[in-house]
């Protein structure tokens, strides 16, 4: 393989899933290695990132790491570019869906929410719904009515998914696979070109997308089944040891 591009996921990848203290000593380490791949020093391939969180927190992350290439942000719902500043929605989100996914907001934060004292609604997302629990009690019920909320009120088509801590709430056919899709176009690059990390179930089409994938040891079994190299370690310690593998070297 010959690879141009590394995608990397962030809550269990870069960072631990746990609204927890970052590992600065190995942030440290994973920050050099990536800054100079951006340099074009060194055998890794640049990096950019594909994550669930939303872009003000992409767009700190891509700073820190010198992240040149756009960055996709809300499971794919939103491409962000750092050169210029510009943020867009990606392939599939229209103004008419973001009408409807905001009325699903509206019915979470008045209905739900109240009824779930232990459950969260992450702020900053322009295109995706994310619930926070420590626990995910309350996952099942949200589920449940939000699904119904949306097919009582003509959509959008919802597809939702959960992390250890969070549910999250995607438009149908927007996803990290479809935008990638997008973004290897712009970039001139091919599925071979690619290598992604990924550690939950919304990485599954982020794998799909890519030739080479793997995850770190806390990724979920259903990625780990379809992952071309599974890391011993967990979280970035895991990432670390992913970069080192000859499949991510620059090509």
């Amino acid at each position: 393989m010959s690879i141009k591009w590394i995608v990397a996921d962030v809550d269990g990848c870069i960072s631990p899933e746990e609204s927890a203290p970052w590992d600065l000593e190995a942030f440290g380490r994973f920050a050099r290695l990536v800054r100079e791949a951006a340099a074009g020093r060194g055998t890794l391939a640049p990096l950019t990132l594909c994550t669930g969180r939303p872009q003000p927190y992409a767009e700190a992350l891509m700073k820190v790491l010198d992240v040149r290439a756009p960055a996709i942000c809300e499971n794919g719902a939103v491409l962000y570019s750092l050169h210029d500043n510009r943020a867009r929605f990606g392939p599939g989100v229209t103004e008419e869906k973001i009408l409807a996914l905001r009325a699903v907001r509206g019915f979470i934060e008045t209905e739900l929410l109240p009824a779930h004292p232990d459950a969260l609604l992450q702020f900053g997302k322009e295109a995706q719904i994310s619930v926070f629990s420590e626990t995910g009690e309350a996952f099942a019920d949200v589920t449940a009515r939000v699904e119904a909320f949306a097919a009582a009120n003509g959509g959008p088509e919802l597809v939702i998914n959960r992390t250890p801590f969070y549910l999250n709430i995607s438009l149908a056919g927007v996803d990290k696979g479809s935008t990638l899709r997008a973004l290897f176009s712009e970039l001139g690059v091919g599925r071979e070109d690619v290598a992604g990390i990924g550690d939950s179930e919304g990485d599954l089409p982020l794998r799909e997308a890519v030739g080479f994938f793997a995850c770190p040891a806390n990724a979920r079994s259903c990625l780990k089944a379809v992952a071309d190299y599974v890391s011993p370690y967990e979280d970035i310690e895991g990432m670390l040891d992913i970069l080192q593998r000859p499949e991510v070297q620059r090509g």
